[in-house]
C-alpha cells in the first residue's frame, strides 16, 4: 500500500506525469498547428478542437436567495460550513497512550473559555469507557483553541475530542473542527463567484502522451469550475487538520492507510425548490439531486460520495435552522446531526480495511499454496492475522447495537418507499460485517488446510523414510546373525549404497 499523501487521497483532480506531459505536448502541438495553418489550413476538426467559445454559454448557476425562517422574510443566500467531524477507532486497551496524547494537546494548545472544565478526577474516569457500554451520546473531553499551526488557525475557532463506544473492545474518537467566519467569508465568495467553462484534453487509454493529434476534448461548464474550486479548499483544510492530529494522537485509519471517514456539516438560508438553476447551484457544492430530507429537522443528507481508494467515507449534511424562535429542535440536530453517522462511518471504514486486505493477500496465499511450502504458508497466516489483527477482532464483535436509530425514521427519500438511503445503511452495516467475517473466515481456513496439508505430507515422507531404514537394520540384523563374525558391516553398507547409486 502506498503512503498517504494528498494527491493519493485527494487524487479527484490529480493528474499524473504522462497527463502532464500531454497537456505540454498538446499546448505545443495547437501553437504550430495554428502558426502553420496559412500554409497548411486547419480542418473542420481541428478548428473545432482549438476554439473554446462555442461553450461560453454554460457559466456557473447564481447563488439562488436566501428566506429568513424568522423573520419570514427574504434575505441575501449563504451556505456557510460549520463543522468537519474526523472519526476514528480506538482499541480500549490503547486507551492509557490516548489520554497522555490528549493531555499532550491540551498542554500544546490553549483551552477555550467556555470549554469542558475537568479535573485530575475527571480525567480518571476517562478509563471507565473502557468498561461500560454507552450506546448513545459522546462524552466530550476537552475543546482547545490551536496556536501552533498558522494556516489553521486562519480557518478554525476550535477543536473537540470526544468518545463514545464502538463495541466491545472498541471506542468512537471524535475530532470536531469548528470553522471560523473568516473560512466561510471566502467559502462564500467562491459559491457567489461566476465561474466560466474551460476545456481540457482528453484522450483514450491506449493514446501515448506524445500522440496530442489524436487527442479528444473534455468540456467542463462553470458549475464544475466551482465544484472544483470548492473541492480543492476543502480538501487542503482536510488534509492540514489531519496532519495536526496526527502530531499528537495515534489516528489508527491513517496507519492502515485510509483517510479517516469525515461529515462536514453546513448551515444556509436557501430554502429547497425544484428550479433547474437552484440545482445547478446545489451541484456545484456538491449536494447531490436526491439526498435525504428530514423536515422535521430541516436538513438533508448527502449520501452521494465520490472518494479515491485512500479517502475514507464523506457524508454532508445541509441545515437550514430553527423554524422559530420558539423551536430549537433543528438547531441542535445540526450539532449533534453526525453522531447518528458516527458508528455507521467507522464501522464501514474497519470493514473496508478487511475487504481491502483480504484482496492483497488473496495473491500471497495462492503463491504460498502453489510452491507447496508449509514454512511460507504458515509465514503468509502470519502476516495475515497482523494485518487484519483490529479489522477481525472488530468485525467478529460488532452487532449494530451502538447505533442510534432514533432519529434516523425522521429521514425520507423519494427514490426509498417510507424510507431512506439513511435507513437501508445503518440497517444492512451488521449484516454487511456479518458477510465479511464468513469471508475471512473461509480465507484463513483455507490457509490453516493449506498448512495442514502441507505438514501431513511432510510426516508421510519421514515416516517412509523411517520404515526404509527400519526395513534395512532388520536386514542388517538378519544377516549378521547368519553369517556371524564373518559379516563385514562396512562392506555390506557399502553395497547397498553402490545398489542405490545405480537405480
Amino acid at each position: 500500500m502506498k503512503r498517504l499523501s494528498y494527491r493519493t487521497v485527494f487524487s479527484k483532480y490529480s493528474l499524473s506525469c504522462s497527463d502532464q506531459l500531454a497537456r505540454i505536448a498538446y499546448s505545443s502541438y495547437k501553437a504550430i498547428r495554428i502558426t502553420f495553418s496559412k500554409w497548411f489550413p486547419l480542418k473542420d476538426h481541428e478548428r473545432w478542437h482549438f476554439e473554446d467559445h462555442y461553450f461560453k454559454d454554460s457559466s456557473s448557476c447564481d447563488m439562488p436567495s436566501g428566506f429568513n425562517l424568522l423573520t419570514k422574510k427574504p434575505e441575501d443566500g449563504f451556505l456557510s460550513l460549520k463543522y468537519i467531524d474526523f472519526f476514528d477507532y480506538l482499541p480500549k486497551e490503547d486507551l492509557d497512550a490516548f489520554k497522555k496524547a490528549l493531555r499532550k494537546f491540551v498542554r500544546k494548545n490553549s483551552i477555550t473559555p467556555y470549554g469542558s472544565f475537568r479535573t485530575a478526577k475527571d480525567e480518571d474516569r476517562i478509563d471507565n469507557m473502557g468498561r461500560y457500554v454507552d450506546r448513545q451520546a459522546f462524552s466530550n473531553l476537552h475543546t482547545v483553541r490551536l496556536t501552533h499551526n498558522k494556516y489553521l488557525e486562519q480557518h478554525i475557532s476550535q477543536v473537540s475530542v470526544s468518545l463514545r463506544n464502538l463495541s466491545s473492545s472498541f471506542l468512537v474518537v471524535k475530532y470536531r473542527f469548528y470553522l471560523n467566519n473568516n473560512f466561510n467569508k471566502h467559502f462564500n465568495s467562491i459559491c457567489r463567484t461566476k465561474f466560466y467553462p474551460y476545456t481540457d484534453i482528453c484522450r483514450r487509454f491506449d493514446i501515448p502522451w506524445y500522440k496530442p493529434w489524436k487527442f479528444g476534448k473534455a468540456i467542463h461548464t462553470g458549475n464544475d469550475a466551482r465544484q472544483k474550486e470548492l473541492y480543492t479548499l476543502i480538501s487542503e483544510l482536510k488534509w492540514k487538520a489531519l496532519k495536526e492530529l496526527e502530531c499528537y494522537f495515534p489516528i489508527y485509519f491513517s496507519k492502515n492507510h485510509l483517510f479517516p471517514p469525515t461529515f462536514e456539516t453546513y448551515a444556509t438560508n436557501i430554502r429547497p425548490d425544484n428550479a433547474k438553476e437552484n440545482q445547478g447551484f446545489w451541484d456545484s457544492v456538491m449536494l447531490e439531486s436526491h439526498p435525504d430530507y428530514a423536515p422535521r429537522y430541516n436538513a438533508c443528507v448527502c449520501w452521494n460520495y465520490h472518494c479515491s481508494s485512500y479517502e475514507g467515507i464523506k457524508l454532508s449534511a445541509y441545515c437550514g435552522g430553527n423554524y422559530s424562535e420558539s423551536s430549537s429542535l433543528p438547531e441542535i440536530a445540526q450539532y449533534e446531526l453526525s453522531n447518528t453517522y458516527a458508528v455507521y462511518m467507522t464501522a464501514s471504514s474497519i470493514r473496508r480495511i478487511a475487504e481491502r486486505d483480504i484482496a492483497i493477500y488473496n495473491k500471497r496465499i495462492s503463491k504460498a499454496i502453489r510452491k507447496s511450502r508449509t514454512s511460507l504458508v504458515l509465514k503468509v497466516r502470519v502476516n495475515v492475522e497482523r494485518a487484519l489483527y483490529h479489522s477481525y477482532r472488530f468485525i467478529s464483535e460488532f452487532t449494530g447495537d451502538t447505533i442510534d436509530f432514533d432519529d434516523i425514521h425522521e429521514f425520507k427519500n423519494h427514490f426509498y418507499k417510507d424510507s431512506s438511503t439513511t435507513l437501508s445503511c445503518l440497517k444492512g452495516i451488521s449484516e454487511n460485517i456479518a458477510e465479511t467475517k464468513k469471508q475471512i473466515d473461509t480465507f484463513l481456513r483455507i490457509l490453516d488446510d493449506a498448512a495442514e496439508y502441507g505438514s501431513s505430507k511432510s510426516n508421510m515422507n519421514l515416516q517412509l523414510s523411517m520404515m526404509i531404514i527400519t526395513i534395512l537394520s532388520l536386514c542388517v540384523a538378519i544377516i549378521a546373525f547368519f553369517n556371524g563374525e564373518h559379516f563385514n558391516f562396512i562392506s555390506f553398507c557399502e553395497k547397498v549404497f553402490a545398489l542405490f547409486q545405480h537405480k
